[in-house]
């Protein structure tokens, strides 16, 4: 059978809304209510569909048009037929064919394009693509708990007590993951204040939401220099059991080691995870942090990335402790589905970040969340469709289309 030529793409702005508004983090001023998911569809012309966002390629670190990216989709995609994207043995990806490949290697996200083509040509899902399903559910955690303490800085009294509230929101809603923004002493307040607020924090979300809800935090860095107010709020937060600590210092083996040390000390059990920073994984510090066993999960972004990057990572990483925790703030409901497929082939994934948008441009599946946890579907590709009409009424008229 001959494989089915790439005869059209379009890219397409879809808001993607939070569950309320998202406050400050150690590093920025918030995100507000709403992100953008910059939709790609590629359309072959026997009618096959496949999708990717391009938030990577058009996010506020670069300065990238819509223009470029249009030229850059109509080089590596249109006229391509889809058995040219990807090598494929026994069926699972072994690499890239060469030419995509070069194009994938700085633009990770076209790699999810191509397996989700790849598998729907094949009737197969990218899961099986990527290696086999080695989960039938993946766990996902709410990733929304910010400084919204800080939001409105009147209210300073109530603020602890409007982050227990939407942990309290999340939980009735059956999240049993949270991760919990830290940091404040980095830039938002004094360091010592910052550091007894962050512990406030996580002890008050736990009290709410009881000991069988597993926390996580993430300081964006906001304990740089002060390993001194770390080891601090570690020790307060033990009777929270924390999870994971995430970003809470910069990359640095020597840092690392130190951090290490004072967990021993302090008999605390949570995993170190860091490298959503790591932009062309992996870079040296971080391999040499892995070598040294220093830290427990690599985080560089799941779509940025894509799926031939992260099965490049997991080669590099064999032979370590390291295990793979994407992430993926930013990326939407298709970064929360690409997410998913890779968790479900990935055997020492944690858990997914969520950002719980609401449901935008997609068709309702079977890739259902319930307790904790989502449901791993039987599909062809990603199986992840858009809704035609739900797009044609609210999306079209932004929609900028290059055919063969």
């Amino acid at each position: 059978m001959v494989s089915q030529k790439i005869t059209e793409i379009s890219v397409t702005p879809i808001s993607a809304y939070f569950p309320h508004e998202i406050g400050r983090n150690a590093r920025n001023t918030g995100h507000g209510i709403s992100g953008i998911e910059w939709l790609v569809r590629a359309k072959t012309e026997g009618g096959i569909e496949g999708l990717t966002i391009a938030n990577a390629f058009l996010s506020n670190l670069g300065g990238n048009s819509v223009e470029e990216l249009m030229k850059l989709l109509r080089e590596v995609f249109l006229g391509i037929r889809i058995n040219d994207l990807l090598e494929i043995s026994d069926g699972r990806v072994v690499k890239p064919k060469p030419k995509p490949g070069r194009a994938f290697r700085q633009n990770g996200w076209m790699s999810i394009l191509a397996y989700d083509l790849a598998g729907r040509e094949l009737g197969v899902s990218a899961i099986d693509l990527l290696g086999g399903k080695v989960r039938d559910r993946v766990p996902a955690y709410d990733t929304t708990l910010y400084f919204q303490d800080l939001r409105n800085p009147d209210n300073l009294n109530d603020g602890i007590a409007s982050v227990v509230d939407e942990a309290k929101e999340a939980h009735s809603l059956g999240w049993r993951q949270m991760k919990i923004k830290v940091g404040r002493g980095g830039r938002w307040m004094s360091p010592a204040s910052g550091a007894q607020r962050d512990a406030d924090v996580v002890n008050s979300i736990r009290e709410a939401v009881g000991p069988e809800t597993i926390l996580y935090v993430d300081a964006n860095f906001g304990y740089k220099n002060r390993l001194d107010l770390l080891e601090f709020f570690i020790k307060e937060t033990l009777p929270a059991n924390l999870g994971w600590l995430e970003e809470m210092i910069p990359p640095s083996l020597a840092e690392y080691k130190e951090l290490r040390r004072i967990q021993e000390r302090l008999g605390s059990n949570a995993l170190l995870v860091c490298g959503e920073v790591d932009r062309d994984p992996i870079s040296y510090v971080y391999m040499d942090m892995a070598e040294e066993g220093v830290f427990d999960g690599y985080q560089p972004d799941i779509v940025s990335q894509g799926f031939s990057r992260w099965k490049q990572i997991e080669d590099q990483l064999s032979g370590t402790k390291i295990v793979s925790q994407p992430h993926c703030f930013g990326n939407g409901n298709f970064g929360t589905r690409a997410a998913l497929i890779y968790g479900a082939s990935c055997e020492g994934f944690i858990s997914l970040e969520d950002e719980r948008i609401a449901p935008n441009v997609y068709e309702e599946d079977e890739f259902k969340f319930k307790n904790g946890t989502y449901e791993v579907a039987d599909a062809a590709g990603l199986g992840l469709n858009v809704d035609e009409e739900i797009f044609r009424r609210k999306y079209s008229h932004n929609e900028e289309r290059i055919v063969l």
